[in-house]
């Protein structure tokens, strides 16, 4: 059992909003709770107008970057676009290929293969963008970090523009133009994700050549902005609220062949609409999944393509490449589980896990269900030779991104951000960088709000039906913007039944009303479940198992209650 949290909030306030926007009370409690303070902020969260966009040159380099691609298209210059392998990357990839190419570019790309190079831009990523003909060279979800090899670019005469959301290290590359949105412009508090970068600057680019083709129509690629924005966990709100809520509407709608099938092989074809919660758990797993195991090609490809019957093909390949990650992750796991049992003492702060042989690619996936099982910061890294390459996932509220910078020195590469990292260590270190990982996690205090359940609003059963349509104005939720969670205190069980798959089914009674809910993985808790319990419920639209879209997930006896 989680330990419940109340938003705060002003009654009075949220009471006035309520009436002016003529919703319900627990509405305006919601989003003033969610620290929107005003009838009119609110109005705009839910509309999530595209002309509430920032303007793309508010963002530091923009300008720079435009001016030397807008001087590349008039010299006729090759661009070579730099990705990565994860969905992020890849979408931002795909949308500059696209993009430029409907603009009149020479262009080229590159994704680099996880298992052979690593993350970012690499050296050997350059030597071949530049054989290839570029003189320009645009990095994506990448390069913020990758010193070294955009000083070899530049000395090999390319002009180099990093595009990129990763926090800044201690120095920035020489580059001709740098974007990020951590160097500032109003984008610090809530950071796009590397395809916001992209699309800002395909923004950018359209409107500094003032071309507007038939063939380009630049909010249809929006749908690549959701998947990669959603599937990077960047949070939903300010600009990349309004981008994902359209570009989820785009996805729907598409006519691009790769999606089409995509879809279809996931059975989201005959769906009303494509939902975050669809490219979270779906989509998104299948585009990583190609570059988990061996080439991100595929995926790239799927996104490129428009020819329904190569669609069709990658869209199987990419499922069975997915089966194949999926099998390797377990194992992968129940292996680092064992490792643990004797290299991790039970009173440790963290786990660092090193084994040879491990399936880099799934290395993260595997972090995070060790994270979920102990509630501690974990890296697990594989070795080949004299290094050890791996990926960390952290727990609540604990920055990962800054305690693996106080052992920086220790790792031969390290990049990310507060939720996961990539990092190498060299094996004759790796004692110290674990003992230095270790103490990093102490200057953080113990409250990491692993075990927290934030509660936006108390309510009462016959709340939840009529509450329902208005919070379904508030979707996508996601990172930064989750779903409603609300309590509801001392209610009668009339039944409580272990089902199929964990899943834990109550019969809810107030005296007057009733509720059927399910909660996922709650059946070995049937024995906790007494006469009367306070529930929580979280607003789940993708679920109507019930005949209604709330969804079981944590209990409590009543706190008043006799022990």
């Amino acid at each position: 059992m989680a330990n419940w949290k109340y938003r705060t909030r002003d009654p009075k306030l949220a009471e006035a909003i309520a009436l002016e926007m003529d919703k319900p009370l627990l509405f305006g409690d919601f989003i003033v709770g969610r620290g929107i303070m005003d009838a009119a902020s609110a109005k705009t969260f839910i509309e999530a107008s595209l002309t509430a966009l920032p303007d793309p040159f508010s963002m530091p380099g923009m300008r720079n970057a435009v001016d030397l691609l807008v001087e590349a298209k008039e010299r006729g210059a090759v661009v070579g676009i730099s990705g990565d392998y994860d969905v992020d990357g890849l979408t931002a990839t795909a949308l500059l290929v696209r993009v430029l190419g409907a603009l009149g570019f020479k262009v080229t790309h590159r994704i680099p293969h996880r298992l052979d190079e690593g993350y970012g831009l690499s050296e050997q990523a350059v030597r071949e963008i530049h054989a290839g003909g570029a003189s320009y060279l645009i990095t994506v979800d990448s390069g913020v970090s990758d010193s070294g090899a955009v000083q070899l670019a530049t000395d090999l005469g390319l002009k180099v523009i990093i595009t990129d959301h990763h926090h800044l290290p201690p120095s920035l590359p020489e580059a001709a133009a740098i974007i990020n949105p951590h160097l500032g412009g109003g984008f610090e508090e809530t950071p796009l994700a590397g395809v916001g970068v992209a699309f800002m600057l395909a923004w950018g680019l359209r409107n500094a050549l003032n071309e507007v083709k038939a063939e380009l129509n630049l909010v249809e690629h929006l749908a690549l902005v959701a998947l990669g924005t959603v599937a990077d966990l960047a949070p939903l709100q300010g600009a990349n609220r309004a981008m994902v809520y359209h570009g989820l509407k785009f996805l729907n709608v598409t006519k691009w062949p790769g999606l089409v099938a995509l879809k279809r092989v996931l059975k989201m074809d005959g769906q009303n609409r494509v939902s975050a919660k669809d490219v979270g758990f779906k989509m998104a797993p299948r585009l990583n999944a190609a570059g988990r195991m061996g080439s991100p090609q595929p995926a790239l490809d799927i996104l490129l393509t428009n020819s329904p019957v190569a669609g069709a093909r990658l869209a199987d390949e990419l499922e069975n490449i997915n089966k194949f990650r999926f099998e390797s992750q377990a194992n992968l796991l129940e292996d680092a589980l064992e490792l643990m049992e004797h290299e991790c003492p039970p009173d440790s702060r963290t786990v660092v896990l090193c084994k040879e042989g491990w399936q880099k690619g799934v290395l993260g996936l595997a972090a995070s269900r060790v994270v979920e099982k102990f509630g501690k910061p974990t890296i697990l890294m594989t070795i080949k030779g004299d290094q050890a390459t791996g990926s960390g996932r952290t727990v609540g509220n604990f920055d990962l991104f800054a305690a693996l910078s106080k052992v920086r020195h220790l790792c031969v590469s390290m990049g990310g951000h507060s939720a996961a990292a990539g990092l190498t260590v060299a094996v004759d270190r790796l004692e110290e960088f674990k003992a230095g990982f270790e103490k990093a996690t102490s200057e953080q205090g113990d409250d990491w709000g692993q075990n927290d359940l934030q509660v936006d609003l108390v309510a009462e059963l016959p709340d939840l039906q009529p509450l329902s349509p208005h919070l379904a104005e508030l979707e996508p939720f996601g990172v930064g913007h989750p779903a409603p969670v609300v309590a509801i205190m001392g209610l009668t069980i009339l039944q409580a039944l272990s089902a199929k798959g964990g899943r834990l089914d109550l019969r809810l009674s107030d005296g007057l009303n009733r509720l059927n809910v399910s909660g996922y993985n709650l059946a070995p808790r049937l024995e906790e479940v007494g006469p009367k319990m306070d529930v929580v419920l979280t607003y789940d639209p993708e679920s109507n198992y019930n005949g209604h879209h709330w969804r079981l997930i944590d209990f409590r006896r009543p706190l008043d209650a006799a022990q």
